[in-house]
């Protein structure tokens, strides 16, 4: 049986591009220094910063929440928690009985918020009137909903669980297509737009998945571990995952390599340069004067929705 390299108690993981093994303690230990690290080189929250921890039920936003729960005392900051339930049949209900169980795990105060009760129409539904992927129509909402909750709730950044895997492949993807102006999202922070849009930050940027997935099962996280019905297990980027994961195996730390190269790098890849502007209907930030769910709305419900959104979420605020 392998041994911790730090303790020598009985270890549950090899980290082979770390050239150790890890006991449970030790290794929970490895991934909350893996986000402190991360959160301080980029200086992703700052003292005092409320931060909105968007939690989607599933493993990574489990990991995250955990992991801030545990550094807001020593870095001065504190967290809330947001669930987006999205009207999936069963994957929905479930994801959003996951969320609640975290929170209350955490001690952590929660938000929920129905996308059905605030647009009249559940994701899958909107997509389908709109035409439109309900993976694409999906972010679109997320994006909104959880920017538009940071205003309201007066937090200057939103985190999400988007981890070392998820950065790799999105980059190859960019880079295999040539829209190397989608490698600059890949940064691991953005910084507010006073009054439009609250910061977005990415602590996991370095954390693996199957880490992710290990420290929210060791710590006895709630999570919800099925696949959304509507992701594509043969889309590009889930091959490409699988993709990144072989090369991996063969050259351990290569995606630490890829992702923290983008790290240092963003700036000098392509990108439009643009003066953000409130959207003329709701007033959170966009490209053209109209925001992207104020936009599909408009084509879909007949009115632009971001205001009403934006009312109903104030009185959540309160």
């Amino acid at each position: 049986m392998a041994r911790c390299s730090v303790c020598g108690r009985p270890a549950v993981a090899e980290v082979r591009y770390a050239r150790r093994y890890l006991c449970e303690e030790h290794f929970q230990e490895f991934v909350e220094r893996k986000v402190e690290r991360e959160v301080r080189r980029h200086r992703m929250i700052r003292g005092g910063d409320l931060v909105l921890v968007a939690v989607s039920g599933g493993k990574d936003s489990a990991t995250l929440a955990g992991v801030l729960a545990r550094l807001q005392d020593r870095l001065g900051f504190r967290v809330i928690l947001a669930h987006i339930d999205l009207g999936i049949p069963v994957y929905s209900e479930r994801s959003r009985e996951a969320s609640l169980s975290l929170a209350r795990e955490l001690g952590l105060d929660i938000r929920v918020v129905s996308v059905k009760e605030l647009l009249g129409y559940t994701v899958p539904e909107l997509a389908l009137r709109a035409r439109r992927p309900t993976c694409s129509v999906c972010g679109t909402i997320k994006r909104y909903l959880l920017n538009a909750m940071a205003i309201e709730l007066g937090a200057r950044v939103v985190a999400t669980g988007h981890n070392a895997d998820d950065i790799a492949a999105y980059a190859l993807k960019a880079f295999l297509t040539q829209s190397l102006e989608d490698l600059r999202k890949q940064r691991p922070a953005n910084e507010p737009v006073s009054g439009m849009a609250a910061g977005r930050i990415k602590p996991l940027y370095t954390v693996y998945e199957k880490e992710s997935f290990l420290y929210a099962a060791l710590r006895g996280l709630p999570f919800y571990h099925e696949e959304c019905p509507h992701a594509r297990l043969t889309s590009m980027d889930f091959r490409l995952k699988q993709l990144v994961n072989k090369l991996e195996e063969s050259f351990p730390g290569i995606k630490l390599q890829l992702v923290r190269g983008l790290a240092r790098n963003w700036d000098k890849y392509p990108g439009e340069e643009w003066t953000p502007v409130s959207c003329r209907y709701c007033g959170l930030i966009s490209y053209s004067g109209e925001c992207a769910l104020c936009r599909l709305t408009r084509r879909v419900a007949g009115e632009p929705l971001g205001p009403r959104v934006r009312r109903a979420l104030s009185r959540l605020a309160r």
